[in-house]
This record gives C-alpha cells, structure tokens and sequence, in this order.
C-alpha cells in the first residue's frame, strides 16, 4: 500500500544533501492529495453544517457553542441547549442575543465574537440558500482508516478518521498525500448504506448525493412561523371550549357552533348558523397571533372579531388571549373536534 501511496522515495533519500536539486514527488493512482475530485468532495461531506441553528446566528457558517445567554421579555436568560431556544417558538424571534458568543466555524474552528458586527462580518460573507460548499445529504459512518504521507516531515503513518472535524482537517491540507483503507460505508439522506470500494466510486457517490436533500440553509423565519401556524388552524374543525370576557365566563354561549379555518385564509361557521369571514396569522411584537372578522355584527361571533395572542397550540387546543386596555382580558381557548 505504501509503494501506492508514493513514489519516488529513494530518490529524495539520494538527493536531500543537494541543496541545489529539487527533489520531485511522484503520487501512485491511489494517492490522494488535497486537490483531488476525491479530496475536495470528503471536505464538502465533513464540512461543519451550521444551519441547524440559524435561528440562532443567522448564518449556515457558524453554529453556536452552548450556553448562551439572550433577553427575552425583559428579563436575562441562560439556554443551556437549543432544544431550550427551540422551545419559545416564534418568541426566539423577539431574544436579544447576548454578546460574547462562542462559535464553530466550517472548518471546524471555534472562535469568540465580542460584538453584533463581528457576527454580520460572517453573515454577509456566508453563501446561502443550498449553493454553498458543503454537501448534507450523505454522512460518513466512522471510523475509517488512512494510510498518510506528511510532505513535511517525510513520515508515514496510519490514522483512525473518526469524525468529520477529522476528515475535514486531513483531506483539506496541502501537506498531505493519503490512501484510504476500501471499503467504507456511507449513509444518505434516505438512511440507506452505501458502500465506496475505490476513490473514483466514493467521489461519484458523494456527487450523486449533492442537491439530493433541502439543506435548510434558511435565515429568514417568519415565514416558517406563520405557515406552521395556519397549518394548525386549518388541520381540524373546532368549537370554543372555553370563553371568558373580562372576567366572565360565557362558553355557552358558542354551543352549537363549530369554526373551519380553510386553507385560503376564509373561514365560516357550521351548526347554529353558517357565517363567513376571513383570518390570519400575525406575527407581533407581543407574540404570535391570529386575526378573525366573521362578516356579522350579531353575537356570539362578533365577540370573536379580534386579533387574539396565540398563548399555547399543538394540533387538538389552542389558548388565545385579548387585551383591551380600558375593558381588560378575553379568552378563548378552541378544542378539535
């Protein structure tokens, strides 16, 4: 494998006592320098993906370094994982993040941002949008093994690659000329194994994967929001289970009525009496919300013709609350039928 790996060693051997003869380094068919097809597409798999977090950092280039500390309503907090960011909804949209910020970069070196404007440095000069360089739609399955020759120190060794910081740091250097130990496995975005047996199938592997999955390289999100909200809304039927108007409680007064929000942002009562109107949803300072004006001036729906705070949702009850502020609090909560 070595005698694959380079050729030309003795010759280097002979001639490193003279200064003036420039010893040339010959790479066999297996050998595997860093700008090689092969080469380039390992890096573009082991790439660090950062566009888990945009709704973090705003950038597919960085990905937070948990805790991290933002404002939100007001008050400081401390998110030690992002499943605690994810878990404020459309309110991540209203935190102020604050600043030092630990990050990791692509190529999986960590730095520390001390302002908003070193962050916008790298947000201006991330490519988005899935044109970037990175390819997401297959993974390696670590370990695997490489054979590498150091141009530096002329020594050759074996490597475990156990991961992509790994792969990535070996196969981008320029100093490094590497066999890989076939085969290795290869998972896609469809979770099915792929196996490469030489350089020229793992690189066609790799570019036939490209552009096969949606990266999610998104920095805008309130879009995302408000769709996943009216998807909400126009899942089910729904009646009111509970109304309450400045501290009194009336839901009798929806018995019989059924409410469905349809998809093209009309919505219209069933049961009592059929009424149209339209809705939508909203994003405000104060939070999520849905706006609704039922094409009546009678009660009960008219009581409903306002633009109410999305407290809670999931796909069987949603929690919305009014506030006036000379009258005081309504509520109303719809169940799925």
């Amino acid at each position: 494998m070595i005698k694959h790996l380079i050729l030309g060693i003795s010759l280097m051997a002979l001639t490193s006592c003279q200064v003036e003869i420039e010893p040339e380094l010959e790479i066999g068919m297996d050998g595997i320098i860093s700008d090689d097809p092969v080469a380039r597409s390992i890096v573009a798999v082991s790439t660090k993906d950062g566009s888990g977090d945009n709704i973090i950092d705003q950038s597919s280039c960085t990905t937070v370094v948990f805790p991290i500390k933002g404002i939100f309503e007001d008050e400081e907090q401390v998110f030690e994982t992002f499943d605690e960011v994810d878990a404020l909804g459309a309110g991540i949209l209203e935190v102020e993040w604050l600043f030092p910020l630990n990050v990791i970069l692509y190529d999986h070196s960590e730095i520390t941002l001390n302002s908003e404007e070193e962050l916008e440095a790298i947000q201006d000069s991330c490519i988005e949008g899935g044109s970037d360089a990175d390819n997401e739609c297959i993974d390696f399955n670590y370990p695997f093994t490489i054979q590498v020759f150091d141009t530096r120190t002329e020594s050759i060794d074996s490597r475990e690659i156990n991961s992509d910081r790994a792969a990535y740091t070996t196969f981008i250097s320029p100093d490094l000329i590497t066999t890989i130990e076939y085969p290795i496995s290869m998972n896609d975005v469809t979770g099915n194994t792929i196996e490469a047996f030489s350089n020229e199938e793992l690189a066609s592997i790799i570019s036939n994967a490209d552009n096969l999955c949606d990266e999610q390289d998104v920095i805008e999100f309130e879009e995302i929001f408000e769709e996943e909200l009216r998807l909400i809304f126009s899942s089910a039927n729904w009646r009111v289970s509970f109304y309450e108007e400045y501290g009194s409680q009336n839901t009798s007064l929806f018995s019989g009525y059924t409410i469905q929000f349809n998809e093209d942002l009309t919505m219209q009562t069933q049961g009592v009496e059929a009424v149209e109107g339209e809705w939508e949803i909203e994003l405000l300072d104060t939070g999520e919300a849905i706006s609704m004006e039922f094409d009546t001036e009678d009660q009960p729906l008219v009581l409903l013709n306002e633009i109410w705070i999305i407290i809670d949702y999931n796909q069987t009850q949603i929690t919305l609350e009014y506030q006036d502020i000379e009258e005081g609090m309504k509520r109303l909560q719809l169940s799925s039928i």
